[in-house]
């Protein structure tokens, strides 16, 4: 059974070694016949969470900021996996 999967690249280097292993990931599912997305977040105008509960909780009360996020929340809420993708630096 296909499975509908996000991967959120978390590493700043567009070429890196987590972005090569993103890579091989997406190719791999791929060939497993899985639908992959793929989401540079390096790229991508994302803020923190404000704490300010003022919405974010369901489609009808969304989060009062406007960011890139919105690209982001329909794969995430259909997803079967979600991948997060971060570089280890100084193995630490």
């Amino acid at each position: 059974m296909s499975k509908r999967i996000v991967i959120l690249n978390g590493s700043p280097r567009m070429k890196g070694n987590t972005a090569g292993l993103v890579e091989a990931f997406k190719q791999g599912a791929e060939k497993a016949g899985h639908t992959v997305e793929v989401f540079n977040l390096q790229r991508m105008d994302i803020h923190p969470c404000l704490g300010c509960l003022g919405g974010g909780c369901d489609s009808q009360n969304p989060c009062v900021q406007k960011d890139d996020m919105v690209k982001i929340y329909p794969y995430y809420e259909t997803a079967d996996v979600l991948v997060l993708a971060s570089p280890m630096y100084y193995w630490s």
